[in-house]
């Protein structure tokens, strides 16, 4: 008498239904007979995994269609993922502005909201209320209900560990942009939250859609007000025991550098205070003519463009800076290629080429790319998508999808 164990029984069947739904995925419509021929399962236990897939609102079953070699019998049964099956949420929770971007199963975007984060809406609770009526607003936008969550990420500028906790206990900030999320939004809706760190989303991103495609190992630098670093290393997010990788106030210590104030802040700052050495002298630099609290980042650049000679010594001082800042990723992590992300990256073109000129003086073997990222300052709300949507594809057969339907 054969004696069968229910509990293997039912871990061949999860693992056989997992290698149906991992190629459904990946795929826009495939025969029985294909996914018979990719994953080597039997017919009927393809067929058998794909009737559960259908009854757990995963799959749908196509109407079958006759091939022209199909001449006798029942026509092949095809199928399909059900990228509607639910929603997931991906979140840019920045120090001045909020943004959530609700997308299917597959990354495509139903919807996108921004909500600017005023100076009185600093404090945590107020961050927490306006994150989630940021979310809520976008869920609207889409169409889908509370119900077709499932799952949602969260990036925001503070260090996190894997539990999407901040563990450093000296900054103040971290604590005013970490803090509970993942509680405040599973207590009001249940929706499975997970929060990580704006630069380490930025890198998961890079990977996902940008220069980091093709590249194993890759640094992506959020370079806006302040450094912050991804870091993806043989195609993992290498993170640290406390969510420290990436973290920049080693530059304090670092020669030349001195702190870890980004692209945007030091060449405003930079410009503002060469402007003030000119002491009033008209036609020296056409960033005069700007009322002082209008001068950002983007208008040194494109001063820079048309030969200004002030904003051109802005941009050779902060390139002279920025390659020693990648310099240090070249000498910690060894990466194939440095991704300057966030807003500043569009305009940073001119800076670049000085950065890659100069870095060659420090890094050894020669021929790291630096780069400037093309996603645009949406970059961490879509590696925040990415985020949820590999929970849920890792954990797709505990989850119960409840559709948009």
């Amino acid at each position: 008498m054969v004696v069968r164990n229910p509990v293997a029984s039912r871990h061949l069947r999860d693992a056989s239904a997992r290698l149906v739904l991992d190629h459904l995925w990946d795929v826009d419509e495939v025969t029985g007979s294909a996914l018979i021929e990719a994953t080597g399962l039997s017919r009927a236990t393809v067929h058998g995994v794909c009737d559960e897939l259908i009854e757990h609102g995963w799959v749908t079953e196509l109407e079958s269609q006759r091939t022209g070699t199909e001449h006798r019998g029942r026509p092949a049964r095809r199928y399909a993922f059900d990228a509607r099956a639910g929603v997931v949420i991906g979140v840019d929770a920045g120090q001045h502005r909020i943004s959530a971007t609700v997308t299917d199963l597959r990354g495509s975007s139903l919807s996108r909201v921004v909500f600017p984060v005023a100076p009185q809406d600093g404090t945590a609770s107020r961050r927490l209320g306006l994150l989630e009526e940021a979310v809520v607003a976008a869920l609207a936008d889409a169409g889908a209900p509370a119900r077709s969550v499932l799952a949602v990420a969260v990036g925001v500028p503070a260090p996190v560990d894997r539990d999407g906790r901040t563990s450093f206990q000296d900054n103040p900030f971290w604590d005013r942009m970490n803090p509970d999320i993942a509680r405040h939004l599973h207590d009001r809706h249940g929706w499975t939250t997970l929060v990580d760190n704006d630069a380490n989303l930025a890198a998961i991103a890079e990977h996902w859609r940008g220069h980091g495609r093709d590249a194993r190992t890759h640094v992506t630098l959020l370079a806006g007000e302040r450094f912050g670093a991804g870091v993806i290393d043989d195609d993992r997010l290498l993170r640290g025991a406390h969510g420290g990788v990436g973290e920049m106030r080693y530059l304090d210590f670092v020669e030349g550098v001195g702190s870890a104030d980004g692209i945007a802040a030091l060449v405003r700052d930079d410009a503002r205070a060469q402007l003030q050495r000119l002491d009033g002298r008209a036609g020296s630099s056409s960033l005069q003519d700007l009322d002082p609290g209008a001068l950002d980042a983007a208008s040194v650049f494109a001063a820079a463009a048309d030969d200004d000679p002030l904003a051109v010594s802005v941009i050779e001082h902060v390139a002279a800076l920025l390659a020693r800042v990648v310099a240090t990723f070249a000498s910690i992590y060894d990466p194939e290629r440095v991704i300057i992300a966030g807003a500043v990256a569009e305009s940073c073109g001119p800076l670049l080429e000085l950065v890659r000129r100069d870095v060659e003086r420090y890094v050894d073997p020669p021929g790291i790319e630096v780069l400037a990222s093309e996603l645009g300052r949406d970059i961490v709300t879509v590696g925040a998508v990415k985020r949820a949507l590999d929970h849920v594809r890792e954990h797709a057969l505990e989850i119960a999808p409840a559709g948009l339907r």
